[in-house]
């Protein structure tokens, strides 16, 4: 089964012209490529002299599975880790070799990890099917290991969850609470497909041990996602109303809605709750009340272990593709980042009226939200500030009277959604003299163990030569798990740049680790 993929989440070795914002980062919409991933192929353990997944053997192998001139190829150990991440020299990578790790070039006494691959091919490959992304369903956990095992059946799961999974899943997933695969905790499986779903039997454990708690999820076609839409649905903007110094931290829909007008859809389709510093509920290990759709989000302190209180939580909301954009199929557009005025005076005033002025043609006539940022990347609520106003008639005001004592304002930038007709590339459509741009593919040449991620530009330009133009008009980051927007994580940026690139570093976060995030440049279109 051919695997295919958005070029929002990875794409191969080409420019894609695209529909978004002139604006930096913004929350990223469904784009579809063209181009698909094959299945993995593992053809080879390193207990000889290395790990040779090479082409020629993997065509003959595997007949008809792979297109006749790869476009792009991936490698990850069994477990899931890049090269990189692993730590190892590879001795070649390539669309023309395969891949090839030799024991004899790691360090001493250190073979290379078992690895598999995969290659990017054009969609024409792709058997015909529908050059849109398949849609993932919610996660699932029906059943506990502490009977038999965990049973997390299909017919089951479709009978509790009417309407929520396609009736012919084309894969099926399955994780531990804790996030880990079955491969990772090391678990025997009985039954992991898209007939009978998932089973787990405590039987098949070694001595004395049961399995793991599973959840499952299961991929549907993407005629299945928005009833037909044109690809996955969207999510709304995060919201964190409340503070777990109470009772908890409620972050209740009904008030939601009150404090956000026309802001979260009728029905919303998923929640999905983050902690201020990016972390999951499964990561922060706190016991939630509730999660759902109709109540919203609520997390008690006293259900937390002993003296422990919740940790501090912001939610969105994933709606139908018809909310998104007024209709349209993608999100809507961000402008640039405007920083008209300091606090050094009675308040720092970014107002609209002056704003629009100073930049002609550059804002929507009617903003649909505004979002502001100190100029090291801290939202309002992480800056502490009490703000004045806020909103798409005025534009941002903070006071410095209105601080607490001997204190300012911190120095803000603002920026404003606008609708997606705004965006710039139907503009240049309508326009000859203006130039077409286009998005480079994403980069994530860097994991954040060491000291952050470094994502630079020198470096990302001398490692894929010929794929990024030498002065990018923009830059976008994005974290790798959920594609959540850089400025959305809470996360203290020390470089975001078109000419140095990005980076996040370690020292700078509260929590002393950054997300894992990839990049890509805003380019002339060649």
């Amino acid at each position: 089964m051919m695997k295919l993929i958005s070029v929002a989440i990875v794409a191969g070795l080409f420019f894609e012209s695209n529909q978004q914002s002139n604006g930096v980062p913004y929350a990223v919409g469904p784009t579809y490529s063209t181009q698909c991933w094959t299945d993995w192929f593992d053809r080879d353990n390193p207990s000889g002299n290395g790990d040779w997944e090479n082409l020629s053997n993997l065509r003959k192998e595997n007949p008809g599975k792979i297109c006749a001139k790869p476009l792009g190829i991936e490698a990850r150990t069994l477990l899931g880790l890049s090269p990189a991440a692993a730590g190892e020299i590879i001795y070649k990578s390539d669309t023309t070799s395969g891949f090839i790790c030799r024991n004899k070039d790691q360090c001493k006494k250190k073979g290379c990890s078992d690895y598999r691959v995969r290659f990017s091919c054009p969609i024409s490959f792709c058997n015909g099917e529908d050059p849109r992304p398949k849609c993932w369903t919610d996660w699932f956990d029906r059943d506990n290991p502490s009977g038999n095992g965990d049973w997390e059946n299909l017919s089951n799961l479709l009978t509790e969850n009417p309407g929520k999974i396609c009736s012919k899943p084309l894969a099926i997933q399955a994780r531990t609470l804790s996030g880990l695969s079955a491969a990772e905790v090391g678990d025997v499986i009985h039954k992991s497909d898209t007939a009978s779903g998932f089973i787990c039997r405590n039987e098949d454990q070694s001595k004395n041990t049961m399995c793991n708690d599973y959840r499952v999820r299961f991929r549907c076609p993407s005629s299945f996602c928005d009833g037909g839409g044109p690809g996955p649905r969207c999510w709304t903007d995060w919201f964190d109303r409340d503070n777990p110094s109470g009772n908890g931290d409620r972050e209740s829909l009904s008030k939601l809605r009150k404090e956000n007008p026309g802001k979260i859809c009728p029905k919303p389709l998923a929640i999905q709750a983050r902690t201020l510093s990016g972390l999951s509920v499964e990561e922060a290990g706190d016991v939630i009340h509730k999660s759902d759709t109709t109540s919203g989000f609520i997390c008690r302190n006293q259900d937390q272990s002993k003296k422990k209180k919740c940790n501090d939580y912001r939610v969105r909301f994933r709606c139908p593709s018809s909310f998104c954009d007024d209709g349209g199929p993608g999100p809507r557009c961000w402008t640039d980042w405007f920083d008209r005025d300091n606090p050094s005076g009675n308040q720092d005033r970014e107002s609209l009226s002056e704003l629009r002025k100073e930049n002609p043609g550059k804002i929507c006539p009617k903003p649909l939200a505004i979002q502001a940022r100190t100029l090291s990347g801290l939202s309002v609520e992480e800056a502490g500030d009490v703000i004045h106003k806020s909103d798409t008639t005025s534009g941002f005001i903070c006071r410095n009277k209105d601080q607490s004592k001997d204190k300012k304002c911190n120095d803000y930038r603002v920026r404003f959604r606008c609708p997606s007709s705004f965006c710039d590339r139907r503009v240049s459509r309508q326009s000859s003299s203006l130039p077409a741009v286009c998005w480079t593919k994403w980069y994530d040449r860097d994991d954040p163990s060491g000291t952050g991620d470094w994502e630079l530009l020198s470096t990302l330009k001398k490692e894929n030569p010929g794929q990024i133009c030498d002065s990018p008009l923009q830059i976008e980051a994005v974290t790798t798990d959920d594609m959540t927007p850089a400025v959305s994580t809470g996360e203290i940026f020390f470089s975001y740049s078109p000419i140095k690139g990005f980076v996040c570093r370690q020292e700078d976060q509260k929590s002393h680790k950054c997300r894992d995030y990839k990049v890509r440049f805003r380019c002339p279109c060649k």
